[in-house]
């Protein structure tokens, strides 16, 4: 009809649940690529297409919506370690299958991988929260070794250990990480195979039983 305005196509409203993770997901990219500390949250929520207020309403400070990226990034490689190992039949099947998770996760996702590896400095209290985040995600994998019955979790000493054994094992995958972004060519495959002959002489000390 002439005159009628010419309408666009009806942009559909995201539910709460559909904003949120929109927000997640433009945040990871912000702070893998800007880093803690650049990232702002006035440029988050103008990539996710909303306002500051709408940002807010959702994460309270900036330090809140990093520590929700930590967890969740956290709990999402937990739960893939975890679903490898049970793919396994042999401890040292089990762990090669968790360590190559990991790396998997950081091929896939590098963003959320840089995320979960990156500590941010100068704000105390964030660095607390990310930092016990990531003593849980090490008393998690010790407890994924110690329910597959094949360690001696029973000893104070012997379950400090293996405490001590998976911090050390987890950094240096962080580590690991960190480095293969600035060497893009080395395939996975080696990167779990350097771990697994760093690691599994110490674990297998630590075993209860030779599988």
């Amino acid at each position: 009809m002439m005159g009628e305005a010419i309408k666009g196509p009806k942009r559909s409203r995201l539910s709460g649940d559909e904003r949120r993770r929109r927000l997640l997901d433009v945040a990871t990219d912000a702070f893998a690529r800007n880093g803690y500390q650049a990232a702002s949250m006035r440029e988050i929520a103008a990539a996710a297409g909303v306002t500051k207020p709408v940002l807010y309403d959702h994460f309270p400070s900036k330090e809140a919506l990093f520590i929700e990226l930590v967890r969740r990034a956290r709990d999402d490689l937990v739960a893939r370690g975890a679903a490898a190992m049970a793919t396994a039949d042999s401890l040292d099947r089990r762990l090669r299958a968790a360590v190559d998770a990991f790396f998997l996760f950081a091929e896939e996702q590098p963003a959320r991988a840089r995320v979960l590896i990156s500590t941010p400095k100068g704000v105390p209290e964030l660095h607390e929260a990310v930092t016990a985040i990531q003593d849980e995600a090490t008393r998690a994998l010790a407890a994924l070794l110690i329910a597959e019955h094949d360690l001696l979790p029973e000893a104070p000493d012997r379950s400090q250990r293996l405490l001590l054994t998976m911090e050390f094992l987890k950094a240096g995958m962080h580590g690991l990480a960190e480095w293969w972004v600035r060497h893009p060519d080395v395939p996975r495959a080696i990167l779990t195979e350097t771990v697994l002959t760093a690691a599994w002489s110490g674990l297998r000390n630590q075993m209860r039983k030779e599988n």
